[in-house]
């Protein structure tokens, strides 16, 4: 397997080259299980977490927080070490007994990017369980229809009942999200309520 340069890592993130990413697996990841599974990981968590430091990695890099220039393997690493710690400690009941993090996290977003994340997965998961004509309701509300506009859309037979529709799904939907068992782990640890 060939070297990346930085700037071939960058692009290959960026493009979900599979070659670049499958380097970044065999020439990084090892760095990150080794790390995580010293301090009492499992092999599942080291690739969890860094799949979720890639995903971070992406976004920025396609919202342009982050160009070519910026150094991959210790982003990457470092992503993964403050998710780790705060994972940790979310699962340790003795919270003083794990390292702070707090003047590192006030210095970077990193964390609060993983549980913008973690929130848009459990949100798309519980989403995907509403029904076709939930799913359609609020969808449109999400795009800026009017209620007028989605009732004509979904044939429904008034902007009222649309907005009937539309608060009812939320409210399911809501419910169903703050009943995962997940919704503890990301819930107001940055405090603020995730949805």
């Amino acid at each position: 397997m060939s070297d990346f340069s930085n700037i071939d890592l960058f692009k290959g993130i960026l493009g979900q080259n599979q070659a670049a990413l499958k380097y970044l697996y065999s020439r990084f990841y090892p760095n990150v299980a080794k790390m995580i599974k010293h301090q009492g990981g499992q092999e599942d968590d080291a690739n969890d977490i860094f799949q979720e430091a890639i995903i971070i990695f992406y976004r920025k890099a396609k919202s342009g927080q982050l160009d070519s220039n910026y150094a991959v393997e210790p982003y990457l690493m470092s992503t993964c070490r403050i998710i780790w710690l705060k994972t940790l400690q979310s699962r340790q009941k003795d919270k003083e007994a794990l390292p702070t993090i707090k003047a590192f996290e006030e210095e970077s977003p990193i964390y609060k990017e993983f549980l913008e994340s973690k929130r848009k997965e459990l949100f798309y998961k519980h989403f995907k369980m509403l029904s076709i004509e939930c799913q359609n309701t609020l969808s449109a509300f999400f795009n800026g229809s009017s209620f007028q506009q989605i009732a004509d859309e979904l044939g429904l037979t008034s902007e009222e009942f649309a907005r009937r529709k539309k608060y009812l799904c939320k409210e399911y939907l809501v419910k169903s999200i703050k009943s995962d068992p997940e919704y503890d782990n990301i819930s107001y640890q940055d405090g603020n309520e995730p949805f």
